[in-house]
């Protein structure tokens, strides 16, 4: 009973410490709305390039030579789900990682690391509140696409499709965890988030279908969490499958989210502990 009480009392904290960085950190979103203004103006800026290419390259938005390797004919919608997807990439590896440079800059990570809580708590509520923001942002790209490229949006799309993107910040999220306790131990995440966000980007298919990338890219892309969930929302919004169909892109992702999570909680956990040990905080 008392064992009970105290996992409780353990999640009950956790609980408080994730709530209280997601406020935190949103309060210091909004004291800059004008941010706001620039992601509801900007995405339409994103698009044009594409479609200009898509008019010098094939004539027009739609190409069955893309067709075939991708499925749908519908270039710009492709990418459109591509961007939405790969900005919780973006959001997830600096939202923990950059994170703890941050607090060094500020002057707070030596008492953040020498709180009795579990520190990579405090981490995941950094990510969810820049989880939050990007799914602000990609809401606006998304309108942009439902009014000017056709892409119909219903109750039975947006369930299955926040599923899958549930599953993808749970797999980035523990890669998050990863990348910083790579930056306890060697103090600049930025380069390192650079780099993951780069594979990403070259390995995941968010620009262009895996199929065209060579094998031996194929086979690195197929380890990364955002290839999965790619595949899985430009079948269901684009070529109106069900998500029974797509179970194997399912069973990938919650077989990369227990890796990673599990990894990603231990390394943190190891890498703080040799850290506090080793007198290296101070170096920041």
């Amino acid at each position: 009973m008392k064992e009970r009480i105290m996992q409780q009392s353990s999640l009950r904290s956790n609980y408080i410490i994730v709530w209280s960085e997601i406020v935190k950190n949103l309060k210091f979103l909004l004291a800059y709305p004008v941010v706001f203004i620039f992601w509801a103006i900007f995405p339409i800026f994103w698009f044009i390039p594409f479609i200009l290419q898509g008019e010098a390259f094939v004539g027009g938005l739609q190409s069955q030579s893309f067709a075939e390797i991708a499925g749908t004919a519908e270039f710009i919608p492709f990418v459109i789900l591509g961007a939405v997807l790969n900005s919780y990439v973006l959001t997830s590896l600096y939202g923990m990682g950059e994170s703890i440079r941050r607090e060094a800059y500020r002057g707070t990570l030596d008492y953040i690391l020498s709180s009795p809580c579990n520190k990579a708590f405090i981490l995941i509520g950094k990510a969810l509140s820049e989880s939050i923001s990007s799914s602000i942002f990609a809401f606006t790209q998304l309108a942009i696409c439902i009014l000017f490229f056709g892409i119909a949006l219903t109750i039975g799309v947006i369930i299955p499709v926040i599923f899958i993107v549930i599953l993808l910040i749970l797999g980035l999220y523990g890669m998050a965890l990863i990348l910083a306790a790579l930056s306890l131990r060697y103090k600049q995440a930025h380069d390192l988030a650079h780099t993951m966000e780069y594979v990403f980007s070259v390995f995941s298919p968010v620009r262009y279908p895996l199929a065209s990338l060579p094998l031996w890219a194929q086979i690195l892309g197929k380890i990364l969490p955002l290839t999965y969930a790619l595949i899985a929302v430009r079948s269901i919004m684009l070529l109106n499958q069900n998500l029974s169909a797509l179970y194997l892109e399912v069973l990938a992702l919650l077989v990369i989210d227990g890796v990673a999570i599990f990894l990603g909680f231990y390394l943190f956990n190891w890498m703080e502990e040799k850290t506090k040990k080793s007198g290296t905080i101070s170096n920041f």
